[in-house]
């Protein structure tokens, strides 16, 4: 009972020393294409496209380049919003250094939004599957 006792106070103290970030709320949410999801934050994320040109993952078949998935967004917070573009894999816009992220600015809050993944990654078995994109929103 006291070894349990001891752990549990130990336990209780190295979690109270863990640092809680003042950038929260940090949520990410699969959103599939003409659809939105609220995350915890009060922030809708509306997914108005998705194009896919990654080259599919099979050994037979030879790419000239790697390709990219392109998402268009709606992020909004209330009556405010805005519409971003970001895209993974290949990049041919040199002008962004980070095409899958981007900052903006909803209700004088700055929110971070990153295009973490496109999902299902092409393949052959993997056509006509509906495409969702995987994004996270991050208070600034």
């Amino acid at each position: 009972m006291k070894r349990l006792s001891g752990l549990l106070v130990i336990g209780t103290l190295l979690l109270s020393a863990c640092k809680s970030s003042d950038k929260t709320p940090s949520d990410s949410i699969s959103v599939g294409l003409h659809q939105s999801g609220r995350l915890g934050s009060d922030v809708v994320v509306r997914v108005d496209s998705i194009q896919d040109s990654r080259c599919p993952s099979d050994p037979n078949i030879n790419c000239i380049w790697a390709g990219q998935a392109q998402v268009n967004l709606l992020v909004s917070k209330g009556t405010d919003s805005s519409t971003v573009r970001l895209s993974i894999g290949g990049n041919l816009d040199s002008t962004n250094k980070r095409p899958d992220s981007t900052a903006v600015s909803l209700k004088n809050e700055t929110y971070k939004v990153i295009l973490r993944a496109v999902n299902p990654y092409p393949g052959l078995n993997k056509y006509g599957q509906p495409k969702t994109a995987v994004v996270q929103v991050t208070k600034l």
